[in-house]
């Protein structure tokens, strides 16, 4: 488990989701391939107030959805920057 902060968890989500990595998103939780050519599954978990990336085997999760990298990269790119909406909603919030 490492530990991240709150930016450093939707700057992950958004690189993934450019580069197509991105296999799960609930606004909690992140599934991404760490690369397409490796079974190493990150899951990034943002729901707690010390945000957390864990590694795993993700050979059989990538197995049972295939292609599902399409459908939620391409979502979280037509909606915008995660980063750039917390940058926006809470780093500038407080200053």
């Amino acid at each position: 488990m490492q530990t991240l902060t709150s930016l450093q968890a939707f700057e992950l989500v958004d690189i993934a989701a450019n580069e197509n990595r991105l296999y799960h998103y609930n606004g909690g939780q992140a599934y991404i391939r760490v690369s397409m050519d490796s079974n190493v599954l990150m899951i990034v978990d943002h729901t707690g107030r010390n945000p957390e990336a864990n590694l795993c085997d993700g050979t059989e999760y990538f197995k049972a959805y295939p292609r599902y990298n399409i459908e939620h990269s391409r979502r979280i790119r037509e909606h915008g920057s995660l980063a750039q909406w917390y940058i926006d909603n809470y780093i500038k919030a407080v200053v």
